[in-house]
């Protein structure tokens, strides 16, 4: 069997379908996206092209940590349905950031985090399996639900509500943060959602000004996350350390083949003279090097 990624999951993603593979038997295959990602249609293309019939489930992020690029989600899940291929979508920036219908995209399974744009505390987070599958899940800790009597709610919804003993706050807040959040601007979660991508594309185009580069990708591919490639070699971690033990910026600077990335990110608590600040710190620190 084969489980297919691209070269753009998340590092504790890929070290789980390694864990999975390695287990079972399978085998990893990558389809290889370059940074700038070529137009839509080519990553389609790219992903399809890596599908064999051995491929039983693919792992594809909505919203690519290293690089902050959203994929064409919606197309690759109703491509692989196609072709007999359950899709897991890794959405961890998803919620919050771009609009998101479960029902409309109709993944195997997706997972999302809330304490990232929705601003939920750590540990609140979803997964969601479309109801066909359903009989093939079961929660990691296997508990009560797995012989309750209740017959008010699904086999799937009394394990997973119930696994152990554990601190349900964080999911429990979810309703009000989301509430919260979206009561800051008068247009909701919409006008936010436009804001914060306004500000990415501003604070890309500031740092990418100072440092005389061209912007990597479309503003399309963009939602709150902007990469850049930043100029000349090495120095990714100390770099990171630097801003912030000299400046007291906190922006993660990623490994990449090739130049390492600087990946940027804006929400309401941001404004756009922070970005201006660290474009400015930014040239003097790598013509310092």
């Amino acid at each position: 069997d084969e489980i297919l990624t691209t070269s753009h999951a998340y590092n504790a993603c890929r070290n789980a379908l390694d864990f999975a593979a390695e287990r079972s038997g399978a085998r990893i295959v990558t389809a290889d996206i370059p940074f700038p990602p070529p137009e839509p249609d080519e990553i389609v293309a790219a992903v399809l092209a890596c599908v064999t019939p051995r491929t039983r489930l693919a792992m594809l992020d909505h919203i690519t940590s290293p690089t902050g690029v959203i994929l064409p989600i919606e197309r690759l899940v109703r491509e692989l349905d196609a072709r007999g291929v359950d899709t897991l979508v890794d959405g961890a920036h998803a919620p919050g950031m771009v609009p998101l219908n479960l029902a409309r995209l109709g993944a195997a399974y997706y997972t999302g985090n809330c304490h990232k744009w929705i601003c939920a505390p750590k540990g609140a987070a979803l997964l969601h399996v479309r109801r066909d599958r359903h009989h093939l899940i079961r929660p990691l800790t296997i508990s009560h639900g797995a012989n309750a009597a209740r017959t008010d709610r699904s086999r799937f919804l009394i394990e997973f509500a119930g696994q152990g003993t554990y601190d349900p706050s964080p999911g429990l807040s979810v309703p009000e943060a989301v509430r919260f959040i979206g009561s800051l601007l008068p247009g909701g979660w919409p006008e936010i959602m436009v804001r914060n991508h306004a500000l990415a594309l501003a604070a890309r185009r500031a740092v990418c000004d100072a440092l005389e580069i061209p912007e990597p990708c479309p503003a399309g591919f963009i939602g709150s996350l902007a990469a850049i490639s930043l100029p000349g070699e090495g120095r990714g971690p100390a770099l990171q350390e630097a801003l912030w033990a000299k400046h007291r910026i906190e922006v993660p600077i990623m490994p990449w083949p090739g130049p390492r990335l600087l990946r940027l990110s804006a929400h309401l608590y941001n404004s756009l003279p922070q970005y201006e600040s660290l474009a400015a710190i930014l040239r003097e620190e790598l013509r310092a090097k």
